[in-house]
Order: C-alpha cells, then structure tokens, then sequence
C-alpha cells in the first residue's frame, strides 16, 4: 500500500495537531507562517512516516530558517526547518516545479520525510558505530548509496531517475535520489515508477 493521502495535503486532519499530539516539539515562530502550507507539509511528513510504520516523534521539532537555501530542510537530529520568505506566502499551494517528483507543500513534507525514514533506517542497522560515525555515513552520502544498491537489486539490476532533483545515486546526491524516491511513491502509490516503488520497498527491508 502506498500514497496514502494526496497532494492536497488535506488527509487525517492537522498535521500540526497531530505532531503535538506526539509531543513533537514546534517552535512558536512557526505561528507566523501560513498555516495551510504548514499543515499540508506536516501532513506529508506524518503519512510518510505512517506508511513506514516509523513513531511520530521520530521528528524531532519543526522550526522556521531565514535560510533561501531550501523551501525546507531536515537535520541529522530530525529537526525540520521550514523556509520562512516560502512559507509566509498568502496562497494556498506553491508553484509548480518540474525538476521535483511533487512540488506541492505536501510533496516537501514527503519528500524530507523520506530523509527521517533513511536516517531511522540508518540507526537502526549502525547501532555498533558512534554518533559521528553516523554523522559521517550520513553526511556522505554512504547510508543512502546502500539502499539504492539495495533497491536496484530488487529492480532488476537497474535503476532510473526520479526526477531530475533526485536522478543520481552517486556520493551525496544518493541522498537526494531516495527521498524523491519516496516523494513520488507517496504521491503516485502503485504508480509510481519502478524505481521509486523499489527505493520504497529497499528501506522497508531495513525497518
């Protein structure tokens, strides 16, 4: 099963309602932004990590960055961070993109989900390293090269890009490649292409 929700954003209620539910910690400046993109992006977050089966709480807090860097970024300790110049924006979706497997508000929250996931997945099968030992596993790019060898098995020894944001598996940009991986399952499910349906089922096998 796959895709649960919809671009819309607009399954299972308030995605912020249900992060505090989980005792996820969301900083106060997040009441300055546009709380429908806000709920939408929450909402991807939690039905991605409901199709893994991961805890709510496997995020950390939600917070807002200055940063123009990215409409969102997740940290290796599970902090998302939301752009506040995208997020303060009075319409109701953002623009679409082409170069993103889903450029909704929703699709950013599947799509830094699919970072939790790997990073869950990551712990879970290092727990003999150290913190920066993981730090660098993740910080490289090795962890996410792992499972796309992984997923490439499963797929018939082959693998094809995603979208051109995530269309390589090679040093860091591997990070990338699953997350769009995942993005494009939750928004398509069973239509989405091989190659993200195998990135999904690639890290299932690590959970």
């Amino acid at each position: 099963m796959g895709g649960r929700g919809s671009s819309s954003g607009m399954s299972g209620g308030s995605g912020i309602s249900s992060f505090k539910g989980a005792r996820v910690r969301i900083e106060s400046d997040i009441n300055g932004l546009n709380k429908a993109l806000v709920n939408k992006t929450l909402n991807g977050v939690r039905d991605t990590l409901n199709e893994f089966g991961i805890p709510l709480n496997t995020l950390n807090g939600v917070g807002v960055t200055d940063s123009k860097k990215a409409m969102a970024s997740v940290n290796g300790f599970g902090d998302l961070s939301l752009s506040r110049t995208e997020y303060s924006s009075k319409n109701s979706e953002f623009k679409k993109a082409n170069h993103v497997a889903d450029s909704t508000a929703y699709g950013i929250g599947t799509h830094e989900a699919g970072h939790l996931v790997s990073d869950y997945a990551m712990h879970k099968n290092n727990k003999g390293l150290s913190v920066l030992e993981k730090a660098n596993m993740r910080k490289s790019g090795k962890w996410d090269r792992q499972v796309l060898k992984t997923a490439k098995k499963m797929n018939g020894g082959s693998l094809s890009a995603v979208s051109k944001y995530g269309s390589s598996s090679k040093g860091k940009a591997a990070h990338e490649m699953v997350a769009e991986g995942v993005s494009e399952y939750m928004r398509k499910g069973k239509n989405a292409s091989a190659t993200s349906r195998a990135i999904v089922k690639a890290l299932k096998s690590y959970l």
